[in-house]
C-alpha cells in the first residue's frame, strides 16, 4: 500500500514541475512573444504607399475612349483645324528637323481647368551638341519666355486665349472673298511656342491639305506610341517655298494632333520631319511647371 502512495506522489511532483511558471518563461519570454506577434501586425498594415501629389497643383482630366474607326477626308481635316476642341491636357516630346537644323521640343499643358502650359526647346548645332535652350511658360494671363532658364533674360507679357469658339469645318476655314483672294480662318490656341507644330497644326493643315485633290488617305489606322493614327500622303504645291515635293502625316484620330510628319524631296529623301518621342493625351499634369521656378517662390 505504501509503495502505491509513494508512486502517486512521485507522479504528482513530476507533473507539477512541468507546469512551473519558470518553465513557461524559458520558452515564451515576453520579448519572444512580442517578436512573434510583430510580423502579424505588419502584415495587417500592408505595404507602405507613396505620398500623394499635392492635389491643388495637379489636374487630372477624364479619360476618353480611343477612336479606331475609319475617317473621311473631311473628318480628319476638321480635327486638324480644331485640335483645341478634342483634348484637355497633353504631355510630350518630339524631335524637329527644319531647314537642316535639329531641335528637341518638350511640353506640358492644360486647356481648361488650371489652364496653362510649359515648353522647352533645345536647339542643336552641326555637331549635334546643344547650342541654345528656350523656355516658355504661361498661366493666368501671363506669358514668360527665357533663354537658358536665366531670370536675366526673362520676358513677361500678357496673353489672351479663348477656347470657346465654334468648331470650324474646312469650308468655313478656307474661303474666297469677293475679289477672288483666298481667306483662311484659324482657331485660337495657347502660346505654347513651337510645340504648336504638333499640338495645333493649323498652318500646316492649311498649306498641305486644304485641297482634297492634293492628298490621299494612305492608311486608316496605324499604331504610333500607342495611339491610333490615320496616315495621309500628298503632293506639295509650293514645293520651292517648303523645300520639299511630297509629305506624309500621321494624325492622332482622337485629338487631331499631328503626331508625326515627314517632307520629302524629289528623290524621296526626308528633308524635314517631326518625330515623336513621347505623346500622352488627357493625362494628369503638374501645374507648378506652368510658371518659372523663381516665380513659384514669390
Amino acid at each position: 500500500m505504501k509503495k502505491i502512495v509513494w508512486l502517486h506522489l512521485l507522479v504528482a511532483l513530476i507533473a507539477g514541475g512541468c507546469s512551473h511558471p519558470n518553465a513557461a518563461d524559458l520558452n515564451h519570454s515576453p520579448q519572444a512573444q512580442s517578436e512573434a506577434v510583430q510580423p502579424h501586425a505588419d502584415a495587417q498594415k500592408g505595404p507602405s504607399l507613396p505620398k500623394p501629389l499635392e492635389q491643388e497643383t495637379v489636374f487630372s482630366p477624364q479619360k476618353q475612349a480611343e477612336i479606331a474607326s475609319d475617317m473621311t477626308k473631311k473628318e480628319v481635316l476638321t480635327k486638324l483645324l480644331n485640335t483645341v476642341d478634342y483634348f484637355e491636357t497633353a504631355v510630350g516630346k518630339f524631335e524637329l528637323l527644319r531647314k537642316g537644323k535639329k531641335s528637341l521640343v518638350e511640353y506640358q499643358l492644360s486647356l481648361s481647368e488650371m489652364e496653362g502650359g510649359y515648353s522647352k526647346v533645345t536647339d542643336y548645332d552641326a555637331d549635334s551638341k546643344p547650342s541654345r535652350v528656350w523656355l516658355t511658360y504661361y498661366k493666368n494671363g501671363t506669358l514668360w519666355r527665357t533663354e537658358d532658364g536665366s531670370s536675366a533674360t526673362l520676358d513677361a507679357k500678357k496673353y489672351k486665349f479663348n477656347r470657346s469658339g465654334a468648331t470650324l469645318i474646312p469650308e468655313e476655314a478656307f474661303r474666297t472673298d469677293s475679289q477672288g483672294m483666298t481667306v483662311t480662318t484659324y482657331r485660337e490656341r495657347p502660346p505654347i511656342g513651337i510645340a504648336q507644330s504638333s499640338l495645333f497644326p493649323y498652318e500646316i493643315a492649311s498649306n498641305f491639305t486644304r485641297d482634297y485633290n492634293d492628298w490621299e488617305i494612305e492608311k486608316q489606322d496605324e499604331r504610333l506610341l500607342d495611339h491610333h493614327t490615320i496616315v495621309l500622303t500628298g503632293k506639295i504645291k509650293n514645293s520651292d517655298k517648303h523645300g520639299a515635293q511630297t509629305f506624309r502625316f500621321w494624325v492622332d484620330k482622337d485629338s487631331g494632333i499631328l503626331a508625326k510628319y515627314e517632307l520629302y524631296d524629289g528623290n524621296s529623301n526626308v528633308v524635314s520631319y517631326l518625330k515623336p518621342v513621347e505623346l500622352h493625351v488627357n493625362v494628369p499634369v503638374e501645374t507648378k511647371m506652368f510658371e518659372p521656378p523663381h516665380q513659384n517662390k514669390k
